[in-house]
């Protein structure tokens, strides 16, 4: 029999804020416990807005015997602690991303997911966006053949930012605030165990010591190769996600309203060629080897909405599945920890980064 999950939220920052937003949409699926923030204030605006209790102190937080779950939206380098801290009390976990900032964190975080299997999620939840999916269900599909190259690039406004997100000492840098959502997505892609990484970080407009630039390629065992970009000092974005298989390409934009597809018809099957080494004639044209019978098609994403409200809704929807047993949660602990050893790894090639510890 399902039931209703009691949950409670700490740290009412714009995660925190969010996610009790979404979470109380779901009255059949949630019911507010408790809200706790160092600002009492706060925590005691989400208990007035959404009901339960209000606290500014996460061990009397924990001790709330009404509350199951604990959605943990705290400052980056407090998450594991947290987590830790909630899952000794008994409590089942969502951690908010990055999900481990330091190298300590990553190695606990592994000891805590095994440990509490099926009791610790992962809120890597633009894994949901309706593009990502449905490009994704087109991949498996076989539509344009073998993948080959991913190319996801996030382009931010042209601007300086200047809040701790840009401080390495509070955990800050694109690579934490936005690399785990697309390193997941592209990894989701890959579909295969990374065997190489290489990476660039760079600090162009930020005022602060963190990255505010980089670039990742990823090169998977089965020959697919990631590229992946984050920045705040691209001036002309390029479209958020390309993906080339060997018969044709996906792609959409920012927006993500609508997919381009062109791909070869599926019954066409490329012909038996053989190249020549003589010199070609002045009027040969390559391209005319075979007549490629193209079908170039716009889909538009489903559902439709604010990209935000549709990956927080599938957020609470998967999760409150997996608690109560009806579908396991579609990003399992693995495919999350793969995301900061990639991490981990882009770190220790930017030693010019003097990253928190």
């Amino acid at each position: 029999m399902t039931r209703a999950i009691k949950y409670g939220i700490c740290g009412m920052g714009r995660m925190g804020v969010l996610h009790a937003r979404y979470f109380a949409q779901k009255k059949s699926h949630y019911t507010p416990a408790a809200f706790c923030d160092f600002s009492l204030e706060r925590a005691g605006k989400a208990a007035r807005e959404y009901g339960g209790q209000a606290y500014c102190d996460y061990a009397e937080f924990l001790k709330n015997t009404d509350m199951e779950l604990v959605i943990i939206a705290t400052r980056s380098l407090d998450h594991v602690r947290n987590a830790r801290e909630a899952l000794e009390a008994g409590k089942i976990v969502l951690l908010e991303k990055p999900i481990a900032v330091t190298g300590a964190d990553y190695q606990e975080i592994r000891s805590l997911a095994k440990q509490y299997d099926g009791r610790l999620f992962f809120g890597q939840n633009h894994r949901f966006e309706p593009a990502h999916m449905m490009a994704y269900d087109l991949v498996r599909s076989g539509l344009i053949g073998r993948l080959h190259t991913v190319r996801i690039s996030k382009a931010h406004p042209f601007a300086p930012r200047c809040d701790w997100q840009m401080l390495l000492s509070e955990g800050g840098g694109q690579l934490s605030v936005w690399g785990p959502h697309v390193i997941d997505q592209t990894l989701h892609f890959l579909g295969s165990p990374v065997k190489d990484v290489w990476s660039d970080l760079k600090s162009i407009l930020t005022p602060g010591d963190a990255d505010d630039h980089f670039r990742i390629m990823l090169r998977a065992e089965n020959g697919t190769v990631g590229e992946i970009e984050v920045s705040n000092a691209v001036a002309i974005p390029q479209p958020y996600c390309v993906l080339c298989g060997t018969r044709g390409a996906i792609r959409y934009d920012e927006t993500q309203k609508e997919l381009e597809l062109r791909y070869l018809e599926p019954q066409f099957r490329m012909p038996d060629l053989k190249a020549f080494p003589e010199a070609p004639s002045p009027d040969y044209v390559w391209t005319g080897e075979v007549s490629l019978p193209w079908v170039t098609e716009t889909r538009k994403v489903t559902p439709e909405g604010s990209i935000v409200d549709l990956v927080e809704k599938a957020l609470a929807d998967f999760l409150w599945k997996a608690v109560n047993g009806i579908a396991p949660f579609p990003v399992t602990s693995g495919q999350a920890l793969e995301v900061v050893r990639i991490t981990e790894i882009v770190k220790k090639q930017n030693p010019q980064y003097h990253w928190a510890e």
